[in-house]
């Protein structure tokens, strides 16, 4: 079913080129109470008073942090935004999927995409459509059967997004209809704060420890980090020059044996081996290691250690503990 509504949204979007500059569909779907399209409106940063439902066309919609317009189906709400991106970002999300289940679908001229579904304020499960096999969230994998067209959907995949949408909610994306009232905001929910890094979110209390430490100790804890990494994964003899580049501070490059790695991660029917398979945990270490390497505007140098528990499974406790010594 799933591979025919998949071709309907290839032909919806096939005569309707203009779709793939930026475009963003947010379903929303009350549970626990009934919603109105008022109420969408304020879960959006918006008011009530603020909704037009005789929109004038002479207002540039680019002036605007936030253009949405809200189409209603049956008891379901359907945000369409053109060139908007403001249903795929975990603030909103968190606030529309209050009580209810938000699935949004977003892609811009970028060719970045990314599907994302929340309930109860919850981000449930995101994922990028050219990676579909790590997604994220609270339970990553509750989408892994929808998301498996996403393995063969090539350049189509914004049209399988789409349709994964639909069979999750069951509501089908199309423009918004002409009694949709939109909603044009100035500035919309603000972000969350954040951490600096994917370790400051992983562990705050190490990233914070290593940040206010002087740069030689952050760099001997990373050195420390991987020289672990390695050794634990076997990946000492493949990967001893790399280390001994690092330590004289020159960068090694990893790409042929990143990308064997990442072919061997995947079984024979595609699917990628679970995260604490051995293959998996080298491939992380190596990735730890390249990351490291000098000259890489990203990700952040701490992210090195934000993979440890990954790595090194029940030994990473003990290496942290060492680590926090070290610090210390």
């Amino acid at each position: 079913m799933i591979a025919e509504i998949q071709r309907r949204y290839v032909d919806f979007l096939r005569h309707r080129p203009y779709l793939a500059q930026a475009t963003c569909w947010t379903v929303v779907q009350p549970v626990t109470d009934s919603l109105t399209v008022e109420a969408v409106a304020e879960r959006l940063g918006g008011r009530a008073e603020d909704l037009e439902y005789e929109p004038d066309d002479d207002i540039d919609e680019y002036d605007y942090e936030g253009a949405f317009y809200i189409s209603r189906d049956n008891a379901s709400f359907v945000i369409y935004e053109h060139n908007g991106y403001q249903g795929t970002r975990s603030e909103v999300l968190r606030r529309l999927s209050d009580g209810a289940r938000a699935v949004s679908v977003f892609w811009n001229v970028n060719a970045t995409g990314r599907l994302m579904y929340a309930a109860y304020g919850t981000i449930v499960t995101g994922v990028d459509p050219h990676r579909p096999g790590e997604p994220w969230g609270k339970t990553p994998h509750v989408l892994d059967a929808e998301l498996a067209i996403l393995e063969t959907a090539a350049h189509e995949w914004r049209a399988a997004l789409m349709a994964v949408a639909e069979v999750v909610t069951g509501v089908r994306l199309d423009h918004p209809g002409d009694d949709a009232p939109r909603l044009l905001l100035e500035e919309t929910i603000p972000d969350d704060p954040r951490a600096p890094s994917t370790l400051g979110a992983v562990d705050p209390d190490l990233d914070v420890r290593l940040r206010l430490a002087p740069e030689p100790l952050r760099t001997a804890v990373i050195h420390r980090a991987l020289h672990a990494y390695v050794t634990a994964t076997g990946l000492t003899e493949l990967t001893k020059e790399a280390l001994d580049q690092l330590g004289r501070g020159a960068a090694a490059d990893l790409t042929p044996l990143l990308a064997r790695l990442s072919d061997a991660r995947r079984t024979d029917d595609g699917a990628i081996v679970s995260e604490d398979h051995p293959v998996s945990r080298r491939y992380w270490a190596a990735r730890a290691l390249e990351d490291a390497m000098p000259g890489r505007a990203y990700p952040d140098r701490l992210d090195v250690l934000a993979r440890g528990r990954t790595i090194l499974g029940d030994a990473w406790p003990e290496l942290r503990a060492q680590l926090k010594d070290m610090i210390a």
